[in-house]
């Protein structure tokens, strides 16, 4: 465990580190020119996009995100404008009234509910700015028929969250789990409740028995609190779902806590969500399952989808373009070690030279909806690594 402990304050120094450089880069201020629209031979007007983001975390998964997000807004010549968020609804609402002052051309964010979406379209309507959203889908049907019909939302990406939950429930069931516990997310947040209905689900249709749901873990303390109670309260524990959570070193501090109880390796665990820490608890074989890798690609076709709009040649005209990406699937180590590698390092999943030749209409007008859903249909943690393999330094 200690050897476990070291490799992940290492590895939190050297994202630390990144995490500066990112968000450097990226701030500015001042009007720039309005984009325009295509024209053969030429390349886009200036333009900028503003991206409100916890961009003091060193996660490594949210520094990968902004490195996403800044390759698909500079591979058509554009500059990121990062704003510090704690991303909840009236911090981000005061980020976009920010990044609007400050002249962006379009505002890329993770909603942290529908009901936001009304008065950031308005704001975004009145000021002319494009909008795309990640990682969320609009539940309310009537908040999203409004921004659907907006002239200023571009789309965005999300994923099945509840088909997601669904699936790993369904897996830990077939590695022997009947009694589980589940950590999730705040509720009333999109997320947390399509994957609860998804848990919902499995556990219906395998038979295993929900002992307890615990939402709204933020700190390490909290975490491990939780899985001691849950351990002394139900000894018939064999099975712990991360659903999700914003608890940093999650997976760490729960593997701790079943150590210091002789449990790990004992009760299966499985997360919703890649973590930089996986492929040693895979290797010790005291975890078990991880869906993800969704953190890198949905913002980075999010942002392409925007950025797409805000030059001019939107992927889709007269309406949002909206596309589901899909979860990947980790059971060993070898494929978590490649994620480490080829996701959470400071080459994006899709260099801006890639983006630019295969997602950018202005560069090729016969870049379709088709063209995006092949690209979600072919992206793999093998397809990464093997894209990059000469790009990236193991």
């Amino acid at each position: 465990m200690k050897k476990v402990l070291s490799m992940i304050l290492a590895l939190t120094l050297t994202v630390s580190m990144f995490a500066g450089c990112s968000s450097n880069t990226g701030t500015s201020s001042g009007a720039s020119s309005a984009p325009g629209t295509a024209s053969s031979g030429q390349a886009p007007k200036e333009f900028k996009i503003g991206f409100p983001w916890a961009t003091s975390s060193t996660d490594p998964t949210f520094v990968s995100i902004v490195t996403n997000v800044k390759a698909a807004v500079e591979s058509a010549g554009g500059e990121l404008v990062l704003v510090e968020s704690d991303l909840t609804a009236d911090s981000l609402v005061n980020n976009v009234s920010d990044l609007i002052s400050r002249g962006v051309n379009g505002i890329i964010f993770m909603p942290a509910s529908d009901s936001m979406l009304p008065t950031v379209d308005r704001m975004c309507s009145d000021a002319g700015v494009y909008y795309s959203t990640m990682f969320r889908t609009i539940s309310d049907s009537t908040i999203r028929d409004q921004i659907y019909s907006s002239k200023y939302f571009a789309g965005g990406c999300n994923e099945d969250d509840e088909e997601c939950a669904y699936n790993i429930t369904k897996t830990l069931a077939s590695q022997g789990v009947k009694n589980l516990c589940v950590i999730n997310i705040a509720k009333g947040d999109t997320s947390s409740d399509l994957r609860d209905s998804g848990v919902a689900k499995g556990i219906k249709e395998t038979g295993i028995k929900l002992l307890n749901t615990t939402y709204g873990i933020t700190v390490q303390t909290d975490m491990t609190k939780t899985i001691e109670s849950y351990i002394a309260a139900y000894p018939e524990m064999d099975g712990i779902l991360i659903a999700g959570t914003y608890c940093p070193a999650a997976l760490p501090t729960i593997e701790k806590a079943l150590s210091d109880h002789k449990l790990a390796g004992k009760i299966k665990v499985g997360r919703i969500d890649f973590d930089f820490t996986m492929g040693q608890y895979f290797a010790d074989k005291s975890f078990n399952v991880a869906y993800g890798g969704q953190q890198q690609i949905d913002p980075l076709l999010s942002t392409v989808i925007l950025v797409n709009s805000v030059i001019g040649t939107p992927i889709v005209k007269d309406k949002p373009f909206n596309l589901v990406t899909n979860y990947l699937e980790l059971t060993s180590k070898s494929e978590a070690d490649d994620f480490l590698t080829y996701f959470l390092g400071d080459t994006p999943v899709y260099t801006s030279d890639e983006i630019k030749k295969s997602l950018i209409k202005f560069y090729d007008p016969s870049i379709s909806e088709d063209t995006f859903k092949k690209t979600v249909d072919s992206f793999t943690v093998a397809d990464v690594a093997a894209r990059h393999k000469d790009l990236v330094k193991k």
